[in-house]
């Protein structure tokens, strides 16, 4: 899109020229890590309902244990040398700064599985680790309309497959609707603080919550 003075600009009006270009380059091993763990989740809060506990657990233990790798490896250069031989296959640049993607991942899932009922927490879950991975991939590799960033290809994919799994586990078109909605939706609006991986999740559960609270009120 041009706009009045010449100039190049994207579908929310920034000039498109002073934004890098997306990166195409998508990590895979971090999406399937992502993905693996979040399915895991899910099999849990089925498995052993109604119970929550066992999913709690699993996601206490890999957010300490996720939290004392970044404590070693801040304090540490050996700890610092560990990880990016052994784990840097799972991590971004930007993690050289700051607490690795996976403990915001382990914690914001645990944080869902804590508050929401069993069937929010299961669209939650989806949510960040089925729909968000598939927004970045299908976004980074075929996105063309991009809004502050995110592509709405990847937008559109991301509803479409945290639909069909949360609908897999969710006995409810329109609550599964509400949280892949939700969740897709929230993840293409930009939050300077805050990271997608804190927003989806939250944002899906408790779409879900308010539609079933329209549906029985």
């Amino acid at each position: 899109m041009t706009g009045s003075d010449g100039k190049r600009r994207d579908i929310m009006g920034n000039d498109a020229e002073q934004q890098p270009a997306p990166s195409r380059h998508v990590n895979y091993g971090r999406k399937a890590w992502h993905l693996a763990g979040g399915m895991a989740v899910v099999i849990l809060l089925v498995r052993f309902a109604p119970s929550k506990l066992p999913a709690i657990g699993i996601l206490v233990f890999a957010v300490a244990v996720l939290a004392a790798l970044d404590i070693w490896r801040w304090r540490s250069a050996r700890g610092d040398r560990f990880f990016w031989k052994h784990l840097g296959f799972l991590a971004s640049e930007k993690e050289k700064r700051g607490p690795t993607t996976s403990l915001y991942y382990a914690a914001s899932l645990l944080v869902s599985v804590l508050i929401f009922p069993r069937y929010a927490a299961i669209g939650a879950v989806l949510s960040l680790a089925a729909g968000d991975s598939t927004a970045a991939i299908i976004g980074r590799r075929w996105g063309k309309v991009r809004i502050a960033g995110k592509s709405i290809e990847g937008a559109l994919a991301n509803a479409l497959v945290s639909f069909i799994l949360i609908r897999v586990f969710v006995p409810s078109t329109a609550l599964a609707a509400a949280g892949a909605l939700a969740g897709a939706i929230i993840e293409v609006v930009p939050f300077r603080h805050l990271d997608d991986n804190i927003t989806v999740p939250l944002a899906a559960g408790c779409a879900m919550l308010a539609a079933a609270a329209l549906m029985t009120g």
